[in-house]
């Protein structure tokens, strides 16, 4: 066991309690150090090599599963179509996670801990931000009352800040109205307990949500072999109270510091936040602990709307460009100005052309968050994953017979 100068419990575990914010930050970096180099000496991984390599030898190497059977060539391919899966499905070109994804992605018991709805005390109840260091928000999460430890850290990198802070005047609620935004956006982010570690934290490299260091290249395949769900309880919890004002503000207030700052925007001495007793006071005051599962039927909604507004919009621009290709036509027999005046209507049409391949292209892109809400809804509700995908196939013949009656 490393020699720190920090205080353990009778476990064993660094002793978390009643800590500052800036004590609770080193503690927690001293944790993620004896970790690493534990790590180092790790054996039986399923590193991306050993996961090609279908050597008969190098498979009974990683041991036996749960069932007390070795793992088998059929077994590894299963878990590359997995991480094949897991790109896709969180489209790991963009980094981070929407809050709305998060939640449609994530396991039901999983969700049950972060609202405290289990009885067998592994439910959470607290949580409260210690740091702000540029955009990566540190929370402290109070531990379960079966948990060895007393808290974990969770941290949040929030993806869209660089973009959104340029949004930022010094109008009232404009911070505000920002942080909004931004707290319901993508995020990556990182836990230090175990769940995370041993079954999300390969899940989140893979489709690109990770806040790293550390990447988890080694597939989880003992305790996560399918790949199911995305976060733990304490991310669960402490994104939910993100999405409440009374932690808004704070970072509202922090995006609009920033956004007039003349030194270097991710300066640690200017951007570094460690909050104190009378911040974490206002923070406890956040009563959004509940994470809200029909929000994402509502985001849902929400798109099927945009979708129909654009639908309606290319129909008309259809109708304009055919009225613009009938005038060319006429145009053949015209006088010389009259072609002149033909020729400025044919760049007319180019634009309308361009207009109407963007409408297209954003009207397919809507149609593919729409398919992945649709089903991610259904799995929240308790659906299988592949029904899932079969009701939203059922539901587009349907939309697209009605459209043609």
């Amino acid at each position: 066991m490393a020699d720190t100068p920090f205080i353990r419990t009778r476990s064993g575990r660094y002793d978390t309690a009643g800590l500052s914010s800036k004590e609770f930050s080193r503690v927690f970096d001293q944790i993620d150090k004896d970790r690493r180099k534990s790590r180092r000496s790790a054996r039986r991984t399923l590193n991306p090599l050993t996961l090609k390599n279908k050597a008969l030898d190098d498979i009974i190497a990683l041991g036996k599963k749960k069932s007390g059977t070795f793992y088998t060539k059929e077994d590894l391919k299963g878990f590359e179509a997995n991480r094949t899966g897991a790109r896709q499905q969180f489209n790991s070109s963009q980094a981070g996670i929407t809050y709305a994804q998060l939640v449609a992605s994530s396991q039901q018991i999983d969700i049950k801990r972060a609202n405290n709805r289990v009885d067998d005390g592994s439910g959470i109840k607290r949580a409260t931000p210690t740091t702000l260091k540029h955009n990566v928000l540190t929370v402290s999460v109070e531990a379960s009352a079966v948990s060895l430890d007393k808290h974990h850290r969770v941290k949040f990198r929030f993806e869209e800040w660089d973009q959104l802070i340029e949004d930022v005047t010094d109008a009232k609620d404009s911070a505000a109205k920002i942080a909004k935004r931004l707290c319901a956006g993508r995020v990556s982010f990182d836990c230090d307990c175990g769940r995370h570690q041993y079954w999300y934290r390969y899940i989140a490299t893979a489709g690109n949500f990770a806040l790293a260091p550390p990447k988890e290249y080694a597939y989880p395949k003992e305790k996560n072999p399918n790949l199911k769900g995305v976060a733990c309880k304490h991310v669960i919890h402490a994104l939910t109270r993100l999405q409440s004002a009374s932690w808004q503000v704070r970072i509202g207030q922090a995006l609009h510091k920033s956004a007039g700052n003349n030194a270097y925007g991710d300066d640690p001495r200017k951007t570094t936040e460690h909050f104190t007793d009378a911040d974490k006071a206002k923070f406890n005051r956040n009563r959004s602990s509940q994470t809200n599962v029909a929000a994402v039927k509502r985001e849902h909604e929400k798109y099927q709307k945009r979708m129909g507004a654009l639908a309606k919009r290319l129909d008309n621009d259809d109708g304009r460009i055919d009225k613009l290709r009938g005038q060319l036509t006429r145009a053949k027999k015209l006088t010389a100005a009259q072609r002149t005046r033909a020729a400025k209507k044919q760049a007319e049409l180019a634009d309308e052309k361009a207009k109407n391949a963007l409408l297209r292209q954003q009207l397919a892109d809507q149609a593919k968050i729409q398919r992945q809400t649709f089903i991610d809804a259904l799995v929240l509700s308790g659906t299988p994953r592949a029904e899932a995908e079969k009701m939203f196939i059922e539901y587009a013949k349907n939309q697209t017979k009605a459209g043609n009656q």
